[in-house]
This record gives C-alpha cells, sequence and structure tokens, in this order.
C-alpha cells in the first residue's frame, strides 16, 4: 500500500516529534460555513462557448528513448532575464487583466488521524489566513488535498500507530476551497488510500471520486480535478479566463506503485504524461506528489522529463513537507516552463509548525500564453493556522533564478503589509 511513508513526521522531519492535535471544538460551529457563503468570486473560470483562442501551437518533441535525470540546480543555467524592466505584478488589480494567472499551495486538507470526518471548516481557516483571497486566489489556483474525500470511513488502512497515519474529510471543505477560488485540485497522494472500506463498504479512493463528480454536478463547480478514480488520462476544460477562452489541461500522479485501480500512481506515469501533451489545450499543469527522498529525486526528473518533452507549463511538486527549490526550465522547442520541486505545507490539522512553505505563482501573457514572471509568496503553517507572519526571506529558495524583492504596497495589493515575496522575469 506504501504507506511506509511517515507522512508528518516524515524523513525530513525525523527529529520533531509530533505535537498534541490543537483542539479543534471551536471548528463544530462552522459546519453550515458552506452554505452560507457569498457566491463564487469572479476569479474562478467558468465554461464558455467556442471564440477566438490564444492557443499556442508548439512543434511535437520526440518522446526520450533514456530516462531523464536533472542535472544539479547549480548546473541550470540562470533563467532571469535582468533587462526586462516588468516590475512584481500585483497579487490583485494593477496590470494584472494583462496576464493568466496561476498559483499553487502544498499539502492541505482538514481531518485528524484516524478519526471520522471533522465538520468542515477549511474555509474559515483561509478566511483566518487571508479573508481577501488575493494571496492564493489566481485565474487558476492549484491545492493538493491530502486525504480521502467521504463521509465515513469503515476501515483504515492500518491501526493508529506512531508511524501510521490515515485521513477522511468531509466533502464540504472543497466547497469552501472552490467558493475561494481552488478550482485546480490534485488528489493522487499516498493518503488518497487511506481508507480500503468507505461508504457502503467501497475503496476510499473510488469514493472520494464518485464525491468529487457529485460536487460538481451540485454546485455546478467549474473546477478540474484529478488523481482518483478510474480515469487516468488529464482532465481538460475550456474556461474563460479575462474576458478570452483558455483550454486548461490538468493531471495529478502519485510516484508510488501498490494497488493504482482508484488511484493515479507512477505505472500510470506515461498515460498521464502522454494525455497532457496530446491534449487539445493552451496550458498543461501536472502534479506530482512523493514521499521518500528518492522518489523526490524522481519527481524532480519526471517534471523536467514533462516540461523538457511533453509540452507541460507547470509542475507543482509537494510531499517533502517543505519548500524545495524552483526550477524554469526550457523545452527542445525553445518554450519555458516552471517545476516547483514542493510547494511544502499549507492548512492541515497534523502538520507540525514550520515555515518552510510557498504559494508559487507563475504568470503567463495573456495574449501570446508565454512565460513573463515567476512569484513565490512564503507562508507559515501551524496546523490549521497559516500565516505570514514568520515566514521566512523568500530570496533564500533556491532556483535557476535570481530573485527581487516583492513587498510594496502596490504589489501587497490591500492584503496586508506583513506578505511578501520575491519575483523574477524570465528570458524569452
Amino acid at each position: 500500500m506504501n504507506h511506509t511513508k511517515i507522512d508528518y513526521i516524515n524523513i525530513w522531519y525525523k527529529s520533531l516529534p509530533l505535537l498534541p492535535l490543537l483542539p479543534l471544538l471551536s471548528l463544530t460551529g462552522c459546519s453550515q460555513l458552506g452554505s452560507s457563503q457569498k457566491p463564487s468570486p469572479s476569479a474562478i473560470a467558468t465554461p464558455t462557448t467556442p471564440t477566438p483562442s490564444p492557443t499556442v501551437r508548439v512543434a511535437p518533441v520526440p518522446e526520450p528513448t533514456a530516462p531523464v535525470v536533472a542535472v544539479s540546480l547549480s548546473r541550470e543555467p540562470n533563467q532571469s532575464n535582468p533587462s526586462d524592466p516588468l516590475k512584481a505584478i500585483p497579487l490583485a488589480g494593477g496590470n494584472t487583466a494583462e496576464f493568466l494567472d496561476i498559483r499553487g499551495v502544498g499539502d492541505a486538507a482538514m481531518a485528524d488521524t484516524h478519526r471520522q470526518p471533522l465538520p468542515p471548516s477549511f474555509g474559515q481557516r483561509l478566511d483566518g489566513f487571508d479573508r481577501t483571497g488575493k494571496s492564493y486566489r489566481g485565474d487558476l489556483s492549484f491545492i493538493n488535498w491530502e486525504t480521502t474525500v467521504g463521509l465515513r470511513c469503515q476501515r483504515f488502512w492500518a491501526a493508529r500507530g506512531p508511524q501510521s497515519f490515515a485521513f477522511i474529510s468531509h466533502p464540504d471543505n472543497l466547497v469552501q476551497a472552490y467558493q475561494r477560488g481552488f478550482n485546480l485540485i490534485g488528489l493522487a497522494n499516498n493518503h488518497a488510500r487511506d481508507c480500503p472500506s468507505g461508504e457502503k463498504g467501497v475503496d476510499g479512493a473510488a469514493v472520494s471520486a464518485r464525491h468529487l463528480e457529485e460536487l460538481t454536478e451540485k454546485i455546478g463547480a467549474k473546477w478540474l480535478w484529478h488523481g482518483v478514480g478510474k480515469q487516468k488520462t488529464a482532465q481538460v476544460r475550456t474556461l474563460t479566463i479575462k474576458g478570452r477562452p483558455v483550454k486548461v489541461a490538468f493531471a495529478s500522479l502519485y510516484i508510488a506503485a501498490g494497488d493504482c485501480t482508484y488511484v493515479t500512481c507512477i505505472k500510470d506515469e506515461k498515460t498521464v504524461l502522454r494525455s497532457l501533451r496530446d491534449a487539445d489545450a493552451d496550458i498543461r499543469i501536472l502534479a506530482i506528489h512523493s514521499w521518500t527522498d528518492e522518489t523526490q529525486r524522481q519527481l524532480v526528473n519526471i517534471g523536467v522529463n514533462f516540461i523538457r518533452n511533453y509540452n507541460g507549463d507547470i509542475v507543482f511538486g509537494h510531499g517533502p513537507h517543505r519548500w524545495q527549490p524552483v526550477r524554469v526550465v526550457r523545452s527542445s522547442s525553445g518554450k519555458q516552463g516552471v517545476l516547483f520541486e514542493s510547494l511544502g505545507n499549507f492548512i492541515h490539522p497534523a502538520l507540525v509548525p514550520q515555515s518552510a512553505n510557498i504559494i508559487g505563482r507563475v504568470l503567463f501573457d495573456l495574449k501570446t500564453l508565454k512565460l513573463q514572471q515567476v512569484q513565490i509568496i512564503p507562508v507559515y503553517v501551524n496546523r490549521v493556522y497559516a500565516s505570514f507572519n514568520g515566514a521566512p526571506n523568500p530570496a533564500v529558495l533556491k532556483a535557476n533564478l535570481t530573485w527581487k524583492p516583492a513587498n510594496d504596497s502596490t504589489w501587497q495589493s490591500g492584503v496586508g503589509s506583513r506578505v511578501r515575496g520575491a519575483y523574477s522575469n524570465i528570458k524569452p
């Protein structure tokens, strides 16, 4: 089952003890939050009828015949463009209308280990972090949802112990996330397999897929979710973004073997990569989850391969529970893509406190869909609490870029003086 990953006291954090779960009694009063929220913000993309598309066609690149191995970041050429006078694109307003704005956060959930679903309160926790939503909400916003989704688990994968974790979260948490702008939902990770016997004895990953399907119909969600269920090929949807149609292809991949019937796992790698490459899409996004040092190296290799040889645009990596370097990768055709090796953590009741987490932001010219700018926004996370207070200087995050500070009031766009970031304009 590949649950040997010690998720929250894992190999990256062996020396950290698991802290007692923060009292969650205060969450019980928030079970109606989803139904009381205002309508989805206009930033959420919506379907459209066909109109002239900004599709940029790139000549196909032959698949590599040998394994792709990413070189050391220190050997990667610097991809910053120091001659570009473009300043940091504001979090909202300003000249943002000129760009396709895509953001991502790391491991998230609203669940306690080996407990039935908590009352849904993810929206409340997001509001406590940033009530404006401007820091994490782009035109497309990704989140790695690291739990089984359902109303009950009849049997978890293992008994509770110091090295076993199992999570199930109420589906309404994802409604609350969507209402606040998250419209790319990654579900392929080890916790997708936490509940082999869920509702009516059905495999929990299959139950997760059923709930996502039902939510899509129930709330009319214009999102893309992937990673659980029998469909292993990428999800593709045409969305209206800032008045024009953009075709988006999205997939989520877990780097592990085991039972891959209802979870997109490593044996599905080629299916995922080829479906993304061959999709009729303008933007291709891949989320990848690792669980050991070895699979994290594999994540980087797959991410480089996706951008270099499969027409990829963005890789959102996660699994190490802390940030990892950012790479801008040039494909054989000259196209540039961005690999976030790990976004780190986001809101999750079982996460130990630490500050090495980012919101990753990628900005493409809306007319040409060429990569223009990359931003990182550091976030301190203490279980269900996320904050800009205590977040480190983002410029220390390694990258094949030269970071510039983004911390003036124009860039902050009213979020608050505590939020700060770093950015780099990208070579053409």
